[in-house]
């Protein structure tokens, strides 16, 4: 007879988003759910409590450079979330971890991870494009949505006007909100609204959640015409993400998103974040699934 849970508590903030119950020494289960416009778990918590999970498992003089996942099933939001690290290797300079994320026995998620120690080497980094304003300059998504609302679906109004443990502030809100013509490229800031631990893995942990928002939708930004349309059916389907510096996802990250290619129901995203001084941190890579319903797929 399965034993009944609780069902894990909404987060309140992103800190309560990446904090892990150890069961073992690389066991660990998620302690909060945050459920997505599907009703089902959001991705970044995943990658978030990944992360997290594989680097409690690895030296404390190395630091995750690069992960790749894969969403394999939705995520149920009345249970919790098992990470099943595997110590796969721990050489000179690197280790490298394999994450399985499972619910009901069943896996939703892996990722393989690669942790490197500090070292020296050249330098070099590409730079935002154009002239950005800050974001003391630009209006959030709640301001957005009193001035854009009689122009937004109810669905859409309601959405963007819910609480959440993110803010986000488009460079281009009109374009951003009501998508009326074909844009190349996606830019805006994003940050945790509440504060977070000052540990590095907690910051990084925190990048890797926001990295996740609005990528898929990114490929839309060149059909308008489907962006507006309520039958549209969106979801990540892989993950990458490169480190490249310490960041602090409590203060102003700058997302720049492109989307060179769609077709086949799939779309395909990257991006640069960039600290709030215009410092490359890291690169995302993502594809997702974009399908047009029809009546009989509804």
């Amino acid at each position: 007879m399965a034993i009944p849970i609780s069902p894990p508590p909404a987060p309140k903030c992103l800190r309560e988003v990446l904090e892990l119950e150890q069961l073992d020494t690389n066991l660990f289960r998620s302690q909060v759910n945050q459920i997505n416009v599907n009703r089902t778990l959001f991705g970044g918590q995943i990658l978030g409590q990944g992360l997290k999970a594989a680097q409690h498992t690895v030296a404390a003089d190395r630091v995750c450079h690069s992960l790749h996942g894969y969403f394999l099933l939705a995520g149920a939001s009345d249970i919790p979330v098992i990470y099943d690290v595997e110590l796969t290797r721990d050489g000179g300079s690197f280790s490298t971890r394999r994450v399985v994320a499972r619910q009901r026995s069943r896996p939703i998620f892996h990722m393989e991870l690669s942790f490197h120690r500090h070292e020296e080497g050249l330098q070099h980094e590409v730079t935002v494009s154009g002239d950005v304003p800050d974001p003391e300059d630009l209006m959030d998504v709640q301001q957005l949505v009193e001035k854009f609302g009689d122009r937004l679906p109810q669905g859409a109004v309601a959405l963007l006007s819910q609480q959440r443990i993110i803010e986000l502030k488009p460079v281009n809100p009109e374009m951003f909100m009501l998508r009326k013509q074909s844009l190349q490229r996606a830019q805006y800031w994003i940050r945790s609204t509440s504060p977070l631990p000052d540990d590095p893995l907690t910051q990084l942990a925190g990048l890797a959640y926001l990295s996740d928002y609005f990528l898929v939708s990114t490929a839309l930004l060149k059909h308008p015409t489907a962006m507006q349309n309520k039958d549209v059916m969106m979801a990540s389907l892989d993950h990458a993400m490169w480190f490249h510096s310490p960041p602090r996802a409590d203060e102003w990250i700058l997302v720049e998103a492109v989307s060179p290619f769609a077709g086949g129901a799939r779309g395909l995203t990257r991006a640069e974040m960039f600290s709030r001084d215009r410092k490359l941190v890291a690169s995302v890579a993502q594809e997702g699934l974009i399908r047009l319903l029809d009546r009989q797929q509804r």
